[in-house]
């Protein structure tokens, strides 16, 4: 054989097609190895391009002789061969001007008709003998008349008369070339979607996109490698074709593959890839690098001979999912060289391998870097991630156009930007996998799969809950443990569950109680490459799902995985709590007399609390423990929200001698005079006119963004500090207040001022949170402190609400160790709900401060700022407090968060057929009204009352303001006709009987379910005001005088009453965020 002396790459440029770089490296690479195998330890078997290109020709011959029939034929490819006859076979296709569409054998019978339906093929090659069965499914799926033929594959030996010994010298008869000249547009093969959203479905590849597969930094990168391992690919995945076929042609590389099991029929199935065989076979062939799905190098980590057999390698790639997290840092710790390449059916690979490796660090092994022929455009999610979207170019055609705007394509794929190098990405998740909560939180469940998946004991798992309070998750067990029950398996997965959580906001952690584990006589469906089909898989087991759903949002009857505690008495409560708490939060002990929703509990870790404690209750062999069950309230994590509290009252529900909730007038009595130890009266204030120097809190809220867009435009204001605590997660302080911005309809140029510093810091910490420098930066400047950040969660009680006050007497402390204490100028937004406990006999509630604190008694959120309100009052400082009622939607965009209470009602009438009529008036004031007019004694320089109320002073009639919502529906084309208006009573009745059985769908479109007892009480308000005949006042509401706000504030004293246009602004924005799709 004539000795080859260099390497000839092929051009990419389109002067020689796809289906003919096999004849280019049958002439300038004849004698490079193309594929390696071993049959032995120490025997190499190599199969050139000389040879495989002759293989390919005879191929061609056998498929279409003389090149006879109809060009561009479609020829689905199903069968089980070896890789290298089946690579063989396609380039051999290619070459006879047919078009293959290779087809995984695992897809449904149903799957493939469809496929070869869309594709309009009607010839199919496959291995009888191995899938007959299969076979037998498609022919009875298709009707008579589909002419559908079948027909065995070409063998090995028919295609490879010399296997790994073909010489120059044998005989060899070139297939005819092509007549028609080469069009880079036209078909060149089929590959198939994964399924794992549906059915897959064919996606067609043109000899223009191939080239530009092949284009990329990647092929070039894979130059320097000597020898790739690719025999465990299955060869029909867009993946294994990449690695096994298109690469080797494009980067003149060698692939090392399993020997061939059946070479002269196809009676012996190819040789099934195993974490042993991989490597086994790639120690064998000499293999320097290797792309491998994550399952595999995970099983190669948890032994000593896989991780140095891993470090030995040039690279270790991986691709097709996530590598779990702890398995990657630890091998990348370890020397492994680890590189992820991202790509598509529908748009080939785009990622580099080699790319940017001066600026990776060990710890980078995850991201990835597009290459430069890529078109990438970011999308950015409320989340703080981004999805990519890849546009069309000259370099990199796309095989698929999904957006409305331009040539590209959504890939629905989310990432996270690298938080310090500029052009490196990591996946995170899918965007059509993210689960929306009914809450409407976003659950993104790529992260949390990833680290449950690294368990050695988990064979695959889905995670559900779309429109219910929770997610849970399916998971299937290995084999290694299917024989342990249900309870111990929960037990033995439970610490990889936990550590996912530590990664998870709060509203996505997973509790043991939502786990299910599968049947083995149910496996989870997976499509062709072994990812778990997750629709088909939630589908499969509905059941299970909404038995779970029934039986945890229901009062727990029983506690079968939960230990009692060894009595009921106090200390043994207090000590099972602690456990069950602990447990539930998957956290470090809780301490016992810290609220715990200051040490991270939520509504839902409570709901699951109260759970356990009236299952434990219910299943208890003591007859008193039993009866106490009754006497659990809804809310008695709230009400006793620590564990000492809450211990002593189970305890005292059991023995019968509770005395009931402590009073809560007494409890806001202490925690005022807690935080007010120190606080004196100063000598009386006089405000003296400085520049404006502002520190606002909570400005990347709704409240807060108008308020900073005000400053911002007045050129009176000197600066102005945006403190707000930081959020987990990829986004920072700057993203959100862009958002923000964004939502409300903002100019984004006012975020760029120079008179804008963003801060960061805990308000309930010493300083703020902040750096000694930066405190004193804000002691020595700031002259106007708003304190507009609070916890918005009207269940917790008072306890639950001290961090906030401790943080309001942190900034009052700043206010009063100020350079500018004797003229600065204080402001709170506190709540009209700091008036709930007011007897309105008493007529209006007053502009003054309240000290009977029976006043604000009726809820944790409103007694918390009322607290704060007499601590302003006691400080001495030129404070005001504004006690703000219902915010509205305001200019310019209408911006009303779809999560409140009044959208929730307006697209529940579509559903419903109408919208709820209430006697009386909607004192609502719209978010720029509210902004303005606490801006407006913000920066005056007249000394203002010490407490004002914030409601309209010309409040509108309910009917009013929600006739022209329903209009505005009508006219923007979300309902078919104006919805009429109907008694809340009634209203209410329609909604409760749609509420019963609801299930997630149903739940998403009538989102007031969800808010059944708040509507519940507007509904008895309702009638009571009907009853009453009064038509001036506000259902179940105080009313408030405006008379200082309106002398106060011109934005007060001139705002008009809501009206039409206002509705109309607030359906526009709802329609804009999709809310009623």
């Amino acid at each position: 054989m004539p000795t080859q002396i260099s390497t000839v790459y092929p051009p990419m440029d389109g002067t020689v097609g796809p289906a003919a770089l096999v004849d280019f490296h049958l002439e300038h690479n004849p004698t490079h190895a193309a594929y390696v195998y071993s049959e032995a330890p120490g025997s190499l078997v190599e199969i050139s391009f000389l040879e495989f290109g002759r293989a390919a020709h005879r191929a061609a011959h056998l498929l279409r002789p003389k090149r006879s029939g109809p060009e561009n034929e479609v020829v689905a490819f199903i069968a089980n061969v070896d890789v290298l006859l089946y690579q063989t076979l396609v380039a051999g296709m290619m070459r006879a001007g047919l078009v293959p569409f290779p087809i995984g054998p695992r897809n449904s019978a149903e799957a493939m008709v469809s496929m070869l339906q869309k594709s309009g093929c009607h010839r199919i090659l496959t291995t009888s003998v191995t899938l007959g069965p299969l076979i037998a499914q498609i022919k009875a799926l298709t009707s008579a008349d589909s002419a559908l033929t079948f027909e065995d594959a070409p063998t090995v030996s028919q295609c490879y008369p010399y296997l790994g010994q073909e010489a120059f010298s044998h005989p060899f008869a070139p297939y005819p070339v092509p007549q028609a000249p080469l069009d880079l547009d036209q078909l060149l093969f089929y590959l198939h979607s994964s399924g794992s959203t549906g059915l897959p479905k064919p996606v067609p590849q043109t000899s223009r996109t191939l080239l530009g597969w092949c284009s990329p930094g990647y092929v070039v990168d894979l130059r320097r490698v000597f020898r790739l391992g690719g025999m465990h690919l299955p060869p029909f995945h867009t993946l294994g074709m990449t690695m096994q076929l298109f690469v080797p042609l494009a980067s003149v590389m060698t692939v090392a593959l399993y020997p061939p099991t059946s070479l002269t029929d196809h009676n012996t199935p190819p040789a099934a890839p195993t974490t042993d065989t991989a490597m086994e076979h790639s120690k064998r062939a000499g293999v320097t690098a290797i792309m491998a799905v994550p399952s595999f190098i995970e099983t190669w980590s948890l032994d000593a001979e896989g991780v140095e057999w891993m470090k030995s390698l040039d690279f270790m790639g991986y691709a097709g999912g996530p590598l779990a997290r702890k398995v990657g840092d630890a091998l990348s710790a370890d020397g492994v060289t680890i590189w992820c390449l991202y790509g598509a059916t529908e748009f080939g690979c785009l990622t580099t391998l080699y790319g940017g490796a001066e600026e990776r660090g060990p710890e980078d092994w995850s991201y990835m870097r597009f290459d430069e022929n890529v078109h990438v455009r970011w999308v950015r999610q409320a989340d703080g991630t981004f999805e990519s979207q890849f546009l069309d170019t000259e370099v990199h055609k796309l095989s698929v156009l999904n957006l409305p705007d331009a040539r590209g394509y959504a890939s629905n794929d989310l990432w996270e930007h690298h938080p310090t190098k500029a052009n490196f990405w990591r996946l995170v998740g899918r965007l059509d996998d993210v689960i929306i909560l009914a809450s409407g939180e976003n659950v993104v469940p790529g992260p949390l799969e990833n680290v449950i998946m690294s368990s050695p004991v988990v064979n695959g798992l889905v995670i559900f809950g779309r429109g219910r309070n929770q997610v849970g998750v399916l998971i299937e067990r290995t084999p290694e443990v299917a024989a342990a029950d249900v309870v111990e398996f929960r037990n033995i997965i439970w610490p990889i569950v936990e550590e996912a959580n530590k990664e998870a906001p709060s509203f996505s952690r997973i509790f043991k109680e939502m786990i299910i584990v599968t049947d083995s006589s149910k496996p989870l469906p997976r499509v062709g490459k072994g990812t778990v089909a997750k629709k088909a898989a939630i589908k499969l087991y509905a059941a299970e799902i909404d038995a779970l759903y029934e039986t945890v949002e229901a009062s727990a009857q029983s506690a079968a995985d939960v230990q009692p505690p060894a009595t009921w008495g106090e200390n043994d409560v207090k000590a099972w709590l602690g456990v069950q708490a602990a447990d539930i939060h998957s956290a470090q002990p809780l301490e016992v007399d810290t609220d715990l929703f200051s040490q991270g509990f939520d509504s839902l870790s409570a709901t699951f609390l109260r759970n356990r404690i009236m299952g434990t209750l219910r299943s208890s062999s003591d007859p008193q423990a039993s009866k106490a069950v009754q006497k659990v309230t809804h809310n008695v994590v709230f009400s006793y929200p620590t564990i000492r509290q809450l211990s002593t009252h189970v305890a005292q529900l059991v023995s019968g001698a509770d005395a009931g909730p402590a009073s809560a007038t007494l409890a806001i009595e202490k925690m005022i005079e807690k935080y007010s130890a120190g606080l004196t009266d100063a000598p009386k204030l006089i405000f003296a006119a400085a520049a404006p120097v502002v520190l606002l809190t909570g400005s990347t809220g709704g409240l807060g963004s108008y308020m900073l867009e005000t400053l911002l435009k007045d050129p009176s204001v000197e600066k102005v500090y945006a403190y707000n605590r930081p959020a987990r997660g990829a986004l920072t302080s700057q993203d959100r207040q862009r958002d923000a911005f964004v939502d409300k309809g903002f100019e984004l140029r006012l975020l760029e001022s120079d008179r804008l510093v963003y801060l960061e810091g805990d308000s309930a910490m010493p300083k703020l949170g902040l750096s000694d420098e930066v405190y004193e930066e804000l002691r020595s400047f700031v002259n106007i402190i708003i304190h507009n950040a609070w916890r918005l969660d009207f269940n917790l009680s008072l306890a639950s609400f001290e961090p906030n006050i401790r943080g309001t007497r942190n900034l009052i402390d700043l206010a009063s160790h100020s350079r500018h204490a004797s003229a600065l100028r204080f402001v709170f937004t506190s709540t009209i709900a700091s008036s709930q406990g007011w007897d309105n006999a008493k007529g209006e509630f007053p502009e003054e401060v309240q000290y009977d604190a029976s006043t604000a008694v009726g809820g944790g959120y409103g007694e918390g700022k009322y607290v704060c309100e007499r601590l302003l009052a006691k400080s001495g400082l030129h404070a005001t407090s504004f006690r703000i009622g219902q915010i509205s939607g305001g200019k310019p965009s209408g911006a009303w968060a779809t999560s409140d209470w009044v959208p929730s009602f307006v697209k529940s009438g579509l559903v419903l057929g109408a919208l709820p009529d209430a006697q009386g008036v909607a004192s609502w004031l719209p978010m720029d009204v509210v902004s303005q007019a606490i801006l407006d004694v913000a920066l005056s320089k007249q000394s203002p009352s010490i407490v004002l109320n914030i409601v309209h002073p010309r409040p509108s009639q309910w009917s009013t303001i929600i006739t022209s919502v329903a209009n505005a529906l009508h006219r923007a084309g979300v309902a078919e006709h104006c919805l009429p208006l109907i008694p809340f009573k009634e209203w209410f009745e329609r909604l409760e009987q749609r509420s019963k059985g609801a299930n997630a769908d149903e739940m998403a479109k009538i989102p007031a379910i969800k808010l059944m007892e708040f509507f519940r009480g507007m509904s008895i308000a309702d009638e009571a005001m009907r009853q009453s005949g009064q038509t001036d006042r506000e259902g179940g509401m105080s009313s408030l005088s405006t008379s200082k706000s309106q002398a106060s504030s011109k934005t007060m004293a001139k705002v008009q009453p809501i009206g039409v246009e206002d509705a109309q602004h607030w359906v526009h924005y709802w329609i804009s965020k999709g809310f009623f799709d």
